[in-house]
């Protein structure tokens, strides 16, 4: 590795230990570019870093990793992004939530174009559990399920997110973007109506049109 991606490893060790996860953000939120211009060593970095432990700096190397142009090897990308799911402390996720709901956008458009969409739902339920402070409070990753769901025309998985009332938002980076709100609403409006749950539907599709004069 180079000595710079050494540095960034080993602050990402020093910091996690230290509990510092603000300092920590801060790092890996610099750390794109230096990231980017290192992908050849970005597995020698997952490598180096324990997905419970360093869950902020893997996040970092992950979130670059699908944000380049093009991915040269999918299905190795796609295993690391559902171990780190599966698997990352959910306390340290949420100092990061803005990232972690782009790596779960990021996946989302991928399994689209690859006409895959059934694949990610199981990995999105599990991000949302880890961003979500309660079950009532609602995530951006929420409309990327939905969306899911309904290209794969797998519509039950989505129920415990649409069943409940919500009563909170997620800011993601101190703000949430009104689209993924009205994607929300309006993906489980059309999952009720394919369930034949047209008053639950109404209710949705209701939130849709009062929402538009606000945003």
């Amino acid at each position: 590795m180079a000595s710079a991606l050494e540095q960034f490893v080993n602050s990402v060790r020093q910091l996690s230990a230290q509990g510092q996860m603000t300092q920590l953000c801060e790092l890996i939120n610099k750390s794109g570019e230096l990231l980017a211009k290192n992908l050849s060593h970005l597995d020698t970095v997952l490598g180096a870093l324990d997905v419970q432990e360093h869950s902020l700096g893997v996040l970092a190397v992950l979130f670059v990793k699908f944000s380049m142009p093009s991915v040269p090897d999918f299905e190795t990308l796609f295993s690391q992004v559902q171990l780190f799911i599966s698997t990352c402390n959910g306390e340290h996720i949420r100092y990061a939530t803005d990232t972690f709901a782009g790596l779960c956008h990021q996946l989302t458009n991928a399994l689209m174009e690859r006409k895959q969409p059934l694949r990610g739902i199981g990995i999105l339920k599990q991000a949302i559990d880890k961003m979500q402070m309660n079950t009532n409070q609602l995530t951006s990753v929420h409309a990327d399920l939905c969306q899911l769901c309904l290209l794969a025309k797998c519509f039950k998985p989505a129920l415990p997110y649409l069943d409940v009332d919500m009563m909170d938002i997620c800011k993601e980076n101190g703000a949430y973007d009104a689209k993924h709100f009205l994607c929300y609403y309006y993906y489980g409006g059309m999952i009720y109506t394919g369930l034949k749950n047209f008053e639950r539907a109404l209710y949705f599709y209701e939130q849709v049109i009062s929402s538009l004069g606000v945003f």
